[in-house]
């Protein structure tokens, strides 16, 4: 456990765990949305007869996008503290990393969208969403929306009531959280690999070491049973 490779792994662990409390978050509010693509599950709800039905959904989706924000804040803070502990002294990777964080997020007003909502929620409260439902000929698709109207009158960083003003009657918020946890994914994939390359020699000599471990143990105890 005091092994260089060891460490290094453990490393390339706290990302996946980082990264899993944010996108298990997601999944859970992407799971609703696609339950409701299912009759059986959403025509009770959407019945005008039963608006408490179609009210508790409500509640369920803005206490699922309550878990998306808070989780997505740490992340980035646990992430930031993670790199300044582990990688200070790395400036490539570290600058690397930096570079990718400018490129997936710095600029994109649906990324500071997120972020300040996520401050709204935690000082104010969450905006109420709606559900709509799009029919065609052979199907219907229900979504989740913020309707733009009330969030104009909240204040937002610089640009983002631009940028809620070009969203028309609503935010897409399903599609914009996807859009994030898609960027978020492919960045905590890149970091991970970046760490399992920087360690590789590291890596092997302690899955070697452990290998052989195992076999003298085997030698000793004997082998344990299939599985």
């Amino acid at each position: 456990m005091a092994s260089p490779g060891y460490r290094a792994m453990a490393l390339m662990d706290r990302v996946k765990r980082i990264a899993y409390i944010y996108q298990a978050n997601v999944g859970q509010y992407m799971a609703l949305v696609a339950k409701l693509q299912d009759p059986g599950f959403s025509s009770p709800i959407m019945d005008l007869r039963n608006p408490d039905a179609h009210d508790d959904l409500l509640s369920e989706a803005e206490r699922l996008l309550h878990n998306v924000l808070t989780s997505m804040s740490t992340r980035i803070a646990q992430e930031r503290a993670f790199m300044k502990k582990h990688f200070s002294d790395d400036t490539e990777l570290t600058g690397d990393y930096d570079d990718k964080v400018a490129s997936a997020f710095i600029g994109d007003r649906g990324v500071t969208f997120l972020q300040d909502l996520r401050n709204h929620i935690t000082h104010h409260q969450l905006p109420v969403a709606q559900s709509r439902q799009t029919l065609s000929a052979q199907s219907i698709s229900i979504t989740l929306i913020l309707p733009c109207a009330p969030l104009l009158e909240w204040d937002w960083s610089s640009g983002v009531k631009e940028w809620l003003a070009s969203c028309g009657e609503a935010v897409e918020i399903v599609d914009v959280v996807d859009t994030y946890a898609r960027k978020a994914g492919d960045l905590d994939k890149w970091l991970f690999d970046r760490i399992e390359l920087k360690y590789r020699p590291e890596i092997q000599e302690f899955e070697q070491a452990r290998e052989e471990h195992a076999r003298e143990v085997d030698a000793v105890f004997g082998a344990p049973p299939a599985q």
